[in-house]
């Protein structure tokens, strides 16, 4: 007797599947130019099995030295383009933008209150909104206009970091927090556990932790799994999309409204929110969708900038305590330019170019954004005598790009030279491929770029950070682990920190201006 079950209409399922996946390859096979060379799909679940589902950058890296700059796969049901070359990046999404400045839309975007974020918004009119919204804020002209929010944030991390040098993390984190919530809502932190704090962090914590590119892939092949109740066994996913819910009600809303309630007071500086409602000329009521907006707008610039930003920090202390070297000439040329007497501040920026390359070379030896934000094709393309399909996937893998050994050899070493002529000077490889190209390029990146670096040279001018001892005095050896996910930052590690010059809190206070 046949089955008539779920057995039977899984198996027909898969079998379809497979049918329909080699008749559309073929189709494009016979009717256009070749795709782009890959390796060979399995029925059903496509290169996933062959595939570091946690790190894919990694994998498609690796199959570089076989298939090239452009890879095609297929991840389940899902076909994808890996770019791994700065050069063809450029070509599609600078030279190509009309074609390549898409985002591909997910059914789990607006499930786990990602659907108002910017950078994965489809190209239209609400994309162009909140473009417009970031842009008249965060362009390079106005970022000066941060530059005392920034370097008093960085002092402050001095002096937290004197006081507790043990929590370096957490430290880095609120740098980035604090300042964030500054600029865009004019609100300063009092606590650690500050409510509204803990508003905007929870929300950043629970997408990154929920939207890994693995667990996309298989939420959009198997849909079912968003629809069970949360209450049924094993519905982690449904569980997580919840939580998001909530979380992404609370960031927009929470934030908005105390900032509304001080207002009204006139208690109030200007800032990211108040700025752009003035520039609209309407009061909070009476659009809808422009207010909305600002509210969207203000909670992803506060998570995209806290996230990146604090994991990058992070990746920087790495690579101090793990090349003392580099972090030797830092000091060296903070004292020679800057001297003991005083921190450093933006003017210090020109004459400082191996802490540029310092930034630089953190960017570049472990991106935080590894595999970038996926982007989608609005209509076919061909290029360099390959087919690229109308709505495929397009990943830009940044790791491919930054290890890319013709132009960093040795890739994996930690080299500010890289970015350094023999004089000394600086070259004109900036490094911007963390943030993208083209009309989706990253429109916070100029705030980033001063707030990394200010937090940097004056990290470096007052401490010097090492491997931990043990009970015997002896470095503890520190292995470098990442986690993993959208968005990745070094796993705990062992480590000191250690004031170059005696640093009392009287004298930190004389050199930070802080009270």
């Amino acid at each position: 007797m046949f089955d008539d079950g779920p057995g039977l209409y899984l198996a027909t399922s898969a079998l379809t599947l497979t049918f329909l996946s080699y008749c559309r390859k073929y189709w494009l096979s016979r009717s256009h130019p070749p795709l782009p060379p890959g390796p060979t799909p399995l029925p059903i679940v496509g290169n996933v099995l062959s595939l570091d589902v946690a790190r894919p950058w990694l994998t498609f890296n690796a199959w570089r030295s076989t298939y090239g700059d452009i890879i095609y796969a297929r991840l389940l049901n899902k076909p994808v383009i890996v770019i791994n070359s700065e050069e063809v990046a450029k070509d599609l999404f600078e030279g190509r933008s009309t074609t390549y400045s898409d985002k591909p839309q997910s059914i789990v975007y607006e499930l786990f209150a990602s659907d108002f974020n910017a950078g994965l918004m489809p190209y239209g009119d609400r994309w162009r909104l909140h473009r417009r919204v970031f842009h008249q804020a965060f362009r390079q002209a106005e970022i000066p206009t941060y530059h005392a929010l920034q370097l008093r944030s960085a002092h402050r991390m001095l002096s937290s970091l004197q006081q507790d040098p043990g929590n370096y993390s957490s430290h880095v984190q609120m740098f980035m927090a604090s300042l964030m919530l500054s600029i865009v809502y004019d609100y300063e932190v009092k606590a650690k556990d500050d409510t509204i704090l803990h508003v905007v962090e929870r929300y950043g914590e629970l997408v990154v932790e929920a939207l890994t590119p693995g667990a996309t892939v298989v939420m959009e092949t198997f849909p079912f799994l968003l629809k069970l109740p949360s209450w049924f066994p094993g519905a982690t996913f449904k569980q997580a999309s919840v939580k998001c819910l909530n979380a992404g009600h609370d960031v927009k809303e929470i934030p908005f409204q105390h900032l509304k309630e001080r207002m009204s007071t006139g208690d109030v500086a200007p800032c990211f929110v108040t700025e752009a409602l003035n520039r609209t000329g309407l009061s909070v009521e009476d659009d809808i969708v422009i207010t909305t907006a600002i509210k969207e707008a203000a909670a992803i610039a506060f998570g995209a900038g806290v996230e990146t930003s604090a994991s990058t920090l992070l990746v920087f202390l790495l690579a101090m305590v793990l090349h003392l070297e580099a972090q030797a000439k830092a000091h060296a040329e903070i004292d020679r330019v800057v001297g003991k007497d005083r921190l450093p501040g933006f003017d210090d920026r020109p004459a400082l170019p191996y802490v540029e390359a310092i930034l630089r070379e953190t960017l570049r030896w472990h991106p935080v954004v590894p595999f970038g934000v996926p982007s989608t094709t609005t209509t076919s393309d061909i290029y360099k005598g390959y087919f690229i399909p109308k709505g495929v996937v397009v990943f830009k893998n940044a790791w491919a790009m930054t290890h890319n050994e013709t132009k960093y050899p040795s890739p994996d070493e930690f080299k500010p030279e890289r970015f350094l002529h023999d004089d000394g000077s600086l070259t004109s490889d900036m490094m911007p491929l963390g943030f993208g190209w083209g009309r989706r390029i990253c429109v916070g990146q100029h705030l980033a770029d001063a707030s990394l670096w200010i937090a940097m040279a004056n990290f470096l001018a007052v401490f010097s950070a090492h491997k931990a001892l043990d009970d015997h005095g002896m470095d503890i050896p520190v292995v470098p682990k990442f986690s993993t996910g959208l968005i990745i930052h070094p796993e705990e590690f062992s480590y000191r920190i250690v004031p170059r010059f005696p640093c009392t809190s009287e004298t930190l206070t004389h050199l930070t201006g802080l009270e």
